[in-house]
């Protein structure tokens, strides 16, 4: 448990820690160590392409026909032999969160699995995997998937091959909140699903600011009053689309195969089949 009081102690420090990856020697070295091999995809929420209260530039009709973003990792639950829910969220633990419930952690899956230590968190059935989604997808919680070396390292659960990482994040502890401070090479591991964006239509924004308050990677701005997203750093969660009361961000779906692109990306990082 010595990592977990390491992390405990510095989350606080975890944004200027982030900076020293921008140093040429050290950032190779911290990437080597902690980020090596790394390929994570944010989902958007599942409500997001559910409802019609969002903009979306797809057909309502056609919405009824559109593979939810939470099938990647149904996926990979049906195919894994193993699963691993965490007692709790260990960046909303470190963070002291107020807003987002701290009992609902990761999920893992892999043979990788069999190494965390059971003090952490415990074994599950699929049933119960996809109870634990269900839980956090109503907590407004987002889904990150794909492989995590940081997550192999301090849980001594490896080879980083063996270990499908689905953490379940909030806006505001998150770990990946340090994504503008992170060297482009270490940041760009994190991104969205393909053919997915979001726009801000200016007619309808009013710089109340919500968005920005709502974007863990500080993706979006007021520039002149009216918010601008930065489609460099946006990854693509829709979570400002949730909170405009204008409705004035729209949620785009450019790859209706988005899905089919998605799993065929994570399937070669890590072998959840393996027994």
């Amino acid at each position: 448990m010595l990592y977990v009081r390491i992390i405990n102690s510095g989350f606080r420090h975890r944004s200027s820690l982030a900076k020293l990856t921008r140093w040429p020697l050290l950032g190779r070295m911290m990437d080597k160590a902690l980020f090596d091999g790394d390929d994570i995809y944010i989902l958007p929420k599942d409500s997001v392409l559910r409802t019609t209260e969002i903009p979306l530039d797809i057909p309502a009709p056609e919405r009824q026909d559109i593979v939810l973003p939470s099938e990647v990792i149904k996926h990979f639950i049906e195919r894994s032999r193993y699963h691993f829910v965490m007692n709790s969220c260990i960046c909303r633990n470190s963070a002291e969160c107020k807003d987002y419930p701290r009992d609902l952690g990761c999920l893992f899956l892999g043979k990788a699995t069999l190494s965390i230590d059971p003090k952490l968190g415990r074994m599950v059935s699929k049933e119960e995997a996809y109870e634990h989604l269900r839980k956090c997808e109503e907590a407004g919680l987002v889904h990150l998937i794909g492989r995590n070396k940081i997550d192999s390292v301090w849980m001594s659960a490896k080879p980083k091959e063996d270990l499908l990482t689905i953490c379940n994040c909030c806006p505001c502890c998150c770990l990946w909140k340090v994504v503008p401070q992170l060297d482009p090479s270490i940041s760009s591991k994190l991104t969205r699903l393909p053919g997915v964006s979001l726009s801000v239509d200016s007619s309808k924004c009013i710089g109340c600011g919500k968005c920005v308050n709502g974007c863990y990677v500080s993706a979006i701005a007021l520039v002149s009053g009216k918010a601008v997203i930065d489609q460099e750093l946006c990854k693509g969660c829709a979570r400002c689309a949730h909170t405009c009361p204008r409705k004035a961000i729209t949620l785009h779906m450019e790859d209706v195969d988005y899905i089919v692109h998605a799993v065929e990306r994570i399937t070669p990082l890590v072998d959840v089949t393996k027994e």
